[in-house]
């Protein structure tokens, strides 16, 4: 279980809504990084507000993709131009079954010693953006030292509306997430502790996660699919046009496949339908 570290944190969230302003006390740099900046609204406690702003109903989309399977929706993705837009292989679900679909609430982190606890609870602060039917989706600078996601940083994020998460390195806490059924996607397995050996500083920003032509960066509101075979990353403004392609080549195949069990020759099949 990982533990909430407890600090001066307040509760009161600033109502003034001006972009840009933070309050003086709210940490902005840790091992030389940059901690929370452009805040997109103030909290009284200094963790900013950023929420994703969508043009789609996510839990309605989300529904829809579902439905469907990384192969084609990746597919989808490359009809549309969109190449190289998956994970890099070994990003799995820790149970096979799961399956995980919403736009990215990504999460900047660090590998550092530092046990700064009011840096260390900006993910408290984080846990006030979350839009439901959102995907917590962390990078992690290929940090091999610790858990980096857990049962406890799941549930709140349940909580907070989040549907999974995709981490580019470790959980711990395994057996507790597939218990609680929270689809959760990561690299490896760790059961050390991440306070003071890497650290979430930022949230709602883009972000770099391995993909299989090299770093894939990621933005807030990009979609994620995931399942058995992997994690297919969507641009924002495509998750509509792919979600459409998609659906469409999955309805295709479904008759193609019925048309190729009754006994039709595949050619025949394949000139019918389109896909093989």
């Amino acid at each position: 279980m990982e533990r909430l570290r407890r600090t001066d944190v307040g509760a009161t969230t600033s109502t003034d809504g001006e972009p840009g302003s933070r309050s003086n006390s709210r940490p902005d740099h840790v091992n030389g990084h940059a901690v929370g900046k452009e805040p997109c609204g103030p909290l009284g406690d200094g963790y900013r507000l950023a929420p994703l702003r969508l043009d789609y109903n996510p839990l309605v989309v989300n529904e829809r993709y579902l439905r469907l399977y990384s192969g084609v929706v990746y597919d989808a993705c490359e009809h549309l131009g969109l190449s190289g837009r998956a994970m890099s292989g070994g990003m799995y679900p820790l149970v096979h079954t799961m399956k995980v679909a919403g736009p990215a609430f990504t999460v900047h982190c660090i590998s550092t010693p530092s046990r700064d606890e009011r840096i260390h609870n900006i993910r408290l602060g984080m846990l006030r953006s979350m839009t439901p039917g959102c995907v917590q989706i962390r990078d992690t600078q290929g940090n091999c030292n610790c858990g980096q996601f857990g049962e406890i940083s799941a549930t709140a994020a349940r909580a907070a509306g989040c549907v999974g998460a995709v981490i580019d390195g470790s959980t711990r806490d395994s057996n507790r997430l597939i218990e609680m059924e929270f689809p959760t996607f990561c690299r490896f397995r760790n059961p050390v502790e991440a306070f003071g050996r890497f650290m979430a500083v930022d949230y709602q920003v883009p972000i770099c996660v391995q993909g299989i032509d090299g770093q894939l960066v990621v933005y807030p509101g990009d979609y994620l699919f995931g399942d058995n075979d992997g994690v297919v990353i969507v641009p924002k403004a495509k998750t509509m046009a792919v979600l459409k392609q998609a659906e469409e080549w999955f309805e295709s195949e479904a008759r193609s496949r019925a048309d190729m069990a009754s006994g039709i020759d595949p050619f025949e099949v394949y000139e019918k339908h389109g896909r093989f």
